[in-house]
């Protein structure tokens, strides 16, 4: 390979980077928002484990975040695995941005072994869950009628969730960029 080949291909890998570390950011602003706003979002988390911490992440070194569920929802705590009890790890950088820009979804991933758990099984299907109901509010309603079997069903008031996320998600990524 040439150094001129080389340098295209790292260029291009840390564009994929970069465009990951935006998606995870923006990923979890979402979830903070959706979990004080969206009474589907709140009535999934509810038997949660209070205090679990999880986060989503790439491997071997890539881009991760970690959330902690508490009383009022889930709140992110910053880059980085900062002692999660459950990992969701997608196994490289490609896969992660198949998921987390719309070209599948998060349980195609798992079905097609592009991601791993680290952790209980029963808690990473919860975050799985949880992590379909932010995407029905971050998502435009074509993707979601490609990446999911079924859309899922907008309420009125599903319409004035999502406007809102739509709405605050830069502010959310702003102030979350600085954790």
């Amino acid at each position: 390979m040439s150094t001129a080949e080389s340098a295209r291909l790292t260029g291009s890998f840390k564009a994929k980077q970069t465009l990951v570390k935006t998606s995870l950011l923006a990923l979890a602003s979402t979830f903070e928002i959706v979990s004080k706003k969206s009474p589907e979002m709140r009535a999934e988390i509810a038997e949660w484990e209070s205090g679990l911490v999880f986060s989503v992440g790439v491997l071997p070194d890539g881009p991760a975040i970690t959330m902690r569920k508490e009383t009022d929802g889930l709140h992110y705590l910053g880059k980085g695995h900062q002692a999660p009890k459950l990992k969701l790890l997608f196994k490289n950088t490609d896969s992660a941005l198949m998921a987390l820009i719309g070209m599948i979804g998060a349980h195609t991933a798992f079905a097609q072994h592009r991601a791993i758990v680290h952790g209980s099984l029963f808690e990473a299907m919860q975050v799985n869950r949880s992590m379909a109901i932010v995407q029905k509010y971050l998502m435009p309603g074509l993707i979601l009628k490609r990446i999911t079997k079924r859309p899922p069903p907008m309420s009125g008031r599903d319409y004035l969730i999502k406007a809102q996320v739509m709405t605050g998600l830069g502010l959310a990524m702003t102030k979350n960029a600085r954790k």
